[in-house]
């Protein structure tokens, strides 16, 4: 491609040139906006790739500053630092991105890749299960059916905070407990019985 009566492969990085290209670019040439593209575009992705980003989202933010590009460039004041404008830019988009999404975790490849064993029988009975537990809950009495599902529901609380969330008192809170689990304990022992 000849731009300016040059090969592109032997143009340089002058200002008037970068200039040149920008004004052309603006009237909508092709060409010269190809070429801003094929000198800039590996500016930005080297600056996103310097981030803690994930592949795809330093693709969606390349991509999104190169249409910022399209969408300033007859704006721009001194078209000859564009350069210096695409890397500010970029990093800005790159910051932005993770004030809102924050730094991607890396894990260790054996998690990744560890395969899940879960299979839909045993997905189906994991919620069975829980479906008896519920039914067995359910079937309890008050003050007994509110201590468990407290116990349930937001286990390791303290048994002040227990207590007051199922409307007992301390001593009462033990008691209903001990009588809860025994009954549940029966509960889905015949539960299984039945099946």
């Amino acid at each position: 491609m000849i731009l300016l009566g040059v090969p592109l492969s032997g143009q340089t990085y002058k200002a008037a040139c970068v200039k040149e290209l920008v004004r052309r670019a603006a009237d909508n040439d092709e060409a010269a906006w190809n070429a801003l593209l094929d000198r800039y575009s590996g500016l930005v992705w080297k600056i996103t790739r310097s981030y803690p980003l994930l592949f795809h989202d330093a693709q969606d933010i390349t991509q999104t500053v190169l249409c910022n590009l399209a969408e300033y460039l007859t704006r721009l004041r001194t078209p000859e630092r564009i350069g210096a404008w695409l890397a500010t830019v970029t990093h800005n988009e790159c910051r932005r991105h993770l004030r809102i999404h924050g730094k991607v975790q890396i894990f260790p490849a054996e998690d990744l890749d560890s395969p899940d064993h879960r299979t839909p029988e045993s997905l189906s009975l994991v919620a069975e299960d829980v479906a008896r537990v519920r039914s067995a809950l359910n079937q309890l009495d008050s003050p007994e059916r509110e201590v468990a599902h407290v116990d349930v529901y937001r286990p390791g609380l303290p048994p002040t905070e227990a207590a007051r969330l199922a409307g007992v008192t301390v001593p009462e809170l033990h008691r209903a407990r001990r009588r809860a689990r025994r009954r549940l304990f029966r509960l889905l022992r015949q539960g299984e019985e039945d099946c």
